[in-house]
């Protein structure tokens, strides 16, 4: 498999052959201008190159390519070449465009001019029609330039020399088809890892005597990409699930520090950025072979870094809060490297501590529902993992997988109102004291919504026995664990309230201010 980036300049005499299971050109007014403005964005921003979406291709024995996939921008960039050709003498398209079953199409691309009467050519055939469409909306961007004349001639040295494919030439035993129903109509596009993977593991980079390393890496990566399936680990690090293969997140990571390394570094608003950084980097580096082999032992130190993370049950709980509350897992990881144990430890907690705010009586107090709703959310979590940390004998995993994953399956996490606003039995309650988590389906179930406490109760312990998840301190306020006063076991009055800010007050203490040396 081969993988590469190609400028535009770098098509040069290559004949496209777009094979008959595609359907034509199709793009709209809109996707032509932006990409159009994309490109003059980047070349105003004054970056070295704009990067297209890969384009796929599988290569014939009369060296004819097959377009898998990137037929509709590198049409597009044929008609910006047709409209610019008019304007610049040498501005002529360098690649070719061949059709399996719409000939006709293809003379009508070669003879687009200002000349001809597009209006009447677009009723002929679909085809004519958008290829027709595209170019009147380019020439309508350019008319909207300053000046059509230098904005033709910039855009086209731009697009020769600084828009560049990323070159994915499929091996010749690949089925162009399959591959084509993956990444076009299954509407899956390729990942930076499977660019990255096929970037890392072309035989080119390695010798005959270390094909042995190369196997290794493909073993190791999908070992990796296994871990990474695991819905506990993967939430306990990430807010949401990532489309494609889990494992360009380390990539991600990583770009950033090697991108810094780069005499010219990739603006990071790229497509494809993680890619094409490594992609230079590769080509930069002396040692292709080396380079392979060092940026492998990274990923695997990040991904045993993850796991140790993940295994230790304090880290695990602070360094989930920190994630589910819109830390980046990039800064999370700036705050362990290169640390000792228990400096680690001491960053997590600052930054929990820099997270939740002021967690005095005084202040939390002060926090109602409707105004704070997201730090009201931040601190009911906290609550919970605090408590598994500081005062659990034995803790448990706090489930992240169930917090954030099952959002996906529509179920999603209410700030419930112990004393129900509706049950008139007590005045409505919007304070912190009155709140607690709690999973939206059952909290507004018919059989528990404006229910008295008591009734409940009785719906917490029955979700609880069937198996179902009920995060600790919710539980134990229903059971009144934090209160005092067990006489009437019915109701939740403002003593139960009072108590129940307190133990929050009290469990924030110890853990931010007795457990630094412990966590």
């Amino acid at each position: 498999m081969s993988i590469k980036t190609k400028t535009i300049l770098e098509l040069k005499d290559h004949c496209f052959f777009v094979p008959a299971y595609q359907r034509g050109y199709r793009w709209t007014k809109y996707e032509v201008t932006a990409l159009l403005n994309d490109i003059s964005e980047f070349v105003s921003n004054g970056d070295q190159c704009y990067c297209m979406q890969p384009l796929i291709i599988k290569r014939h024995e009369n060296e004819v390519l097959e377009v898998v996939d990137g037929q509709q921008r590198l049409t597009s960039i044929y008609i910006f070449m047709k409209i610019a050709s008019q304007e610049i003498r040498s501005a002529t398209p360098p690649f070719e465009l061949k059709y399996e079953t719409r000939v006709d199409s293809e003379n009508f691309l070669k003879l687009l001019s200002d000349n001809e009467d597009l209006e009447n050519e677009k009723r002929k055939n679909i085809d004519y029609y958008h290829i027709a469409s595209a170019y009147e909306a380019i020439n309508e961007w350019l008319d909207q330039q300053p000046d059509k004349s230098v904005a033709i001639q910039e855009l086209n040295t731009k697009i020769r020399k600084s828009v560049f494919f990323i070159w994915y030439e499929i091996p010749a035993h690949i089925d162009p088809i399959a591959m084509f129903t993956k990444v076009n109509l299954g509407r899956i596009p390729l990942t930076n890892a499977e660019l990255i993977k096929a970037l890392l593991l072309n035989k080119e980079n390695f010798s005959k005597d270390t094909n042995k390393l190369q196997t290794e890496i493909s073993i190791a990566w999908d070992r990796i990409e296994q871990g990474l399936r695991d819905d506990s680990f993967w939430y306990f690090l990430n807010a949401k699930e990532q489309s494609g293969t889990r494992i360009d997140m380390l990539f991600e990571l990583l770009a950033d520090e090697q991108n810094n390394k780069l005499s010219t570094p990739i603006d990071d608003n790229q497509n494809y950025f993680p890619f094409l950084v490594f992609s230079m980097a590769l080509n930069d580096s002396g040692n292709k072979e080396n380079f392979v082999k060092e940026l492998w032992g990274l990923v695997e130190k990040l991904y045993a870094d993850f796991r140790e993370w993940y295994l230790d049950l304090d880290k695990y709980h602070i360094i989930g809060y920190l994630i589910a509350s819109d830390v980046s897992i990039k800064d999370v990881y700036a705050l362990t490297q290169g640390k000792r144990k228990s400096e680690i430890n001491k960053n997590l907690i600052e930054k929990a501590k820099k997270v939740a705010g002021k967690t005095d009586q005084e202040d939390l107090v002060k926090i109602t529902y409707g105004v704070y709703n997201k730090r009201i959310r931040n601190l009911l979590l906290l609550f919970n993992l605090a408590t598994l940390i500081c005062k659990s004998e034995k803790q448990y995993r706090f489930p992240f997988n169930i917090y954030k994953g099952e959002v996906k399956n529509g179920l999603k996490w209410d700030i419930e109102h112990i004393h129900a606003t509706a049950d008139e039995t007590d005045e409505a309650d919007d304070s912190l004291w009155n709140l607690t988590l709690l999973e939206r389906g059952t909290n507004r179930s018919p059989i528990y919504a404006a229910k008295p406490f008591d009734e409940k109760r009785h719906v917490i312990i029955e979700r609880e026995s069937k198996g179902l998840f009920v995060p600790l301190c919710t539980k134990n306020v229903f059971l009144k664990v934090y209160s005092r006063d067990l006489k009437n076991m019915e109701i939740w009055n403002n003593h139960d309230k009072e108590d129940h800010l307190a133990e929050m007050v009290r469990t924030f203490k110890l853990f931010f201010d007795g457990r630094t040396e412990n966590a």
